[in-house]
């Protein structure tokens, strides 16, 4: 961590909005199989523990699967790409603009899940909120006529489709997403004033927009991308070449705050 990053994150609170998959848990082909290293949830725990530090979750996993992969209820979770918060050891509460479009969601989940069962190596993961439709298992050459059909389902439907590493995602129609949710919940807890310190991660095309936004509403916010050598364009300041030097980058943060606790 350079000295200038380091000062950046010297505020208080500080809030650390983390992507989970491809950030803080490897990806894995099936994403019921992903694991968060023991190491890694080691040091989120300590950081829940650390006087003035927000830990976040930030994932399009539903935000009940998000907090079952990190192992910790006493951090806060945005899922679904923004739709669902949860407050440490608090309930999953929805936007509640996104309740009119259950039932276009269950019947794309439903059609999804019954052109899956003709396309070996693709996996549908029902979000209630959302759809994700994983072809990272697939050969290749299906691809494109798989992405027709799901834009073809979310066009009768009525729903939107988005992309990222070997995804295809259905959700409703409205205007939010990892940025518009992780700005929203910095404002709510102070992490955008003067004094405050933010760092966002993550690796994937959905985490652009937090970069994006968290950079737009606080340009001191370290945003960093995971991999991102191998991202061709990035809105991130910084990037990290792996989850290892994500790890690393975390457990300096929390050895600077004990530092710091101590010095006082």
């Amino acid at each position: 961590m350079t000295p200038i990053v380091a000062t950046r994150l010297n505020g208080t609170p500080l809030m650390l909005l983390l992507d989970i998959d491809g950030t803080l848990a490897p990806i894995a082909g099936r994403p019921a199989d992903a694991v968060v290293p023991p190491a890694t949830c080691r040091i989120l725990e300590e950081l829940t523990r650390t006087p003035g530090v927000y830990v976040v979750a930030i994932s399009g996993r539903s935000a009940s699967d998000s907090r079952r992969l990190i192992c910790l209820d006493d951090t806060w979770i945005i899922g679904n790409h923004g739709i669902e918060v949860a407050a440490p050891n608090g309930p999953v509460i929805h936007r509640p603009e996104v309740t009119p479009f259950a039932d276009r969601v269950a019947t794309a989940t439903a059609q999804a899940t019954e052109l899956a069962r003709n396309i070996p190596g693709v996996i549908i993961e029902d979000k209630r909120w959302t759809l994700s439709v994983h072809y990272r298992l697939a050969d290749p050459g299906v691809v494109p006529e798989l992405t027709e059909q799901i834009n073809g389902i979310a066009r009768d439907l009525g729903l939107r489709v988005t992309t990222g590493k070997e995804v295809l995602e259905l959700r409703p129609p409205i205007d939010v997403n990892k940025g518009t949710a992780a700005v929203e919940l910095a404002g709510q807890l102070g992490a955008l004033d003067h004094d405050a310190s933010l760092l966002c991660a993550g690796d994937d095309l959905t985490d652009e927009d937090m970069f994006r936004e968290l950079r737009r509403a606080q340009p001191q916010c370290v945003t960093v991308r995971v991999g991102g050598a191998t991202a061709p364009i990035t809105s991130a300041e910084f990037t990290v070449p792996d989850l290892d030097a994500m790890r690393s980058l975390l457990e300096q943060l929390l050895e600077r705050r004990r530092s710091t606790a101590t010095a006082r």
